[in-house]
């Protein structure tokens, strides 16, 4: 009985095992649990191929080792070249007192840079017609004194030679083209320090009494001027004038007291010409039998210089500080007015082969100016010249280790500081 029973457990078993073998090999679904609800069908996913493995890469070698460059040595720089030392003998100490006369200013302007680079600008540049450069060399030195001329017809003041002229109106045509030309450019006010009203007038040999009118004209541009917030030059005498009974008459009108009380300068030109030597007539004067100044040339000679008139002066002359016979009658009126030599002439030529002996006279000027307090500074006649003046140009007289330029400033450095 039992045995049957057992036999039939198995029989059972084994077709449940059949029944139940189709079902696990089928793809598994989801089953509702709820029952009595239909089962869903569901869609089987379709496979995705799978992505071909890429060919093994290449094995890669290390990049082999560029050759090692061999380095090429710099060049050594060179030695700096070393400006030579200023070749003349430079006067007693004291700062130079050499300025510039530009008529075109050509290298005026580097020079004033060099100069003021180096601690030592211009003392005093004049300009002629072209007066708007003067603004760069204020640019550049602020301290340098400037001075403007414009050339014109009347500048000689010829009427003065006329006792009927008026000095009223003659006084404003003089200063018609100075205020024109601020009018036209205002910034010239600051550019400018000083006007040249008038150049060259008279010369020698006229009457005294043309000297006086000269200067009541003089006074008369003066107030024109102050009137317009603007300092003048006056005067501008050509080289070799006036004579002392000139300078006797201008001194007693009182117009370089006035211009003094006003802070204007006079201006004057001085100078040899040619070869002469530039100390001609300088401290030294003919005497005639007796010992007494003689213009005639004696062959006998006396210590100091000196002019039909005046005085013996130690260190004057007829060409070269002339002027000093006129600062005489000033200095005892107490009249003195700052001076500027506008025009200097070295003699010697201009002809840069003689540069030495050229550079060599601006030397001796430049120390014997040094004494005089009163003196502003000295131009050379001129640098950028033009027209009828083409052939004096002192500019190559600038240049240069040996030039007038490296003088200031090696005169300058030989100086104890003020």
């Amino acid at each position: 009985m039992v045995e049957r029973r057992r036999n039939a457990i198995e029989t059972c078993l084994i077709v449940g095992l059949l029944l139940v073998a189709p079902l696990a090999l089928a793809p598994c679904a989801p089953v509702s649990l709820i029952l009595g609800q239909p089962t869903p069908t569901v869609t089987p996913t379709p496979a995705i191929p799978a992505t071909p493995l890429p060919p093994p890469a290449e094995p890669t070698r290390p990049p082999e080792p560029s050759p090692t460059a061999v380095p090429t040595p710099a060049p050594s720089p060179a030695p700096p070249t070393q400006t030579p030392p200023f070749p003349f003998p430079l006067p007693a100490a004291g700062r130079s007192k050499l300025g510039v006369h530009g008529i075109r200013s050509n290298r005026i302007l580097d020079f004033a840079q060099t100069l003021a680079d180096a601690g030592t600008p211009f003392r005093i540049v004049k300009a002629v017609d072209d007066l708007g450069w003067l603004k760069e060399v204020k640019r550049i030195s602020p301290e340098t004194i400037t001075v403007g001329r414009l050339a014109h017809e009347h500048e000689a003041a010829g009427l003065v030679n006329d006792p009927a002229t008026d000095l009223d109106w003659y006084a404003a045509l003089l200063m018609e083209p100075i205020l024109t030309k601020v009018y036209n450019d205002p910034s010239l006010r600051q550019a400018v320090d000083y006007w040249e009203v008038t150049n060259e007038p008279l010369g020698g040999g006229v009457p005294a009494e043309t000297y006086v009118r000269l200067a009541q004209l003089t006074v008369k541009c003066l107030d024109i001027a102050e009137a317009n917030d603007l300092r003048l030059a006056i005067f501008g005498f050509s080289a070799g004038t006036p004579e002392w009974v000139d300078m006797v008459a201008l001194v007693e009108t009182g117009v370089f007291a006035r211009a003094a009380a006003g802070g204007h300068i006079l201006t004057l030109h001085e100078g040899v010409f040619g070869d002469d030597p530039l100390d001609k007539w300088w401290n030294v004067h003919s005497v005639d039998g007796a010992g007494n100044p003689i213009a005639e040339e004696t062959g006998v000679t006396a210590p100091g210089g000196w002019i039909p008139g005046g005085p013996v002066l130690d260190g004057a002359g007829a060409l070269c500080f002339r002027y000093r016979f006129l600062y005489s009658l000033l200095q005892e009126r107490d009249e003195v007015v700052p001076l500027f030599v506008s025009e200097f002439y070295a003699g010697g030529g201009y002809d840069p082969a003689h540069k030495a002996d050229v550079v060599t006279r601006m030397l001796w000027y430049d120390g014997q100016s040094t004494t005089d307090d009163y003196v502003l500074g000295f131009a050379p006649f001129t640098l950028g010249p033009v027209g009828g003046w083409k052939e004096q140009d002192y500019e190559p007289f600038y240049e240069g280790w040996d030039g007038l330029v490296a003088y200031v400033m090696a005169r300058a450095a030989a100086s104890p500081p003020p």
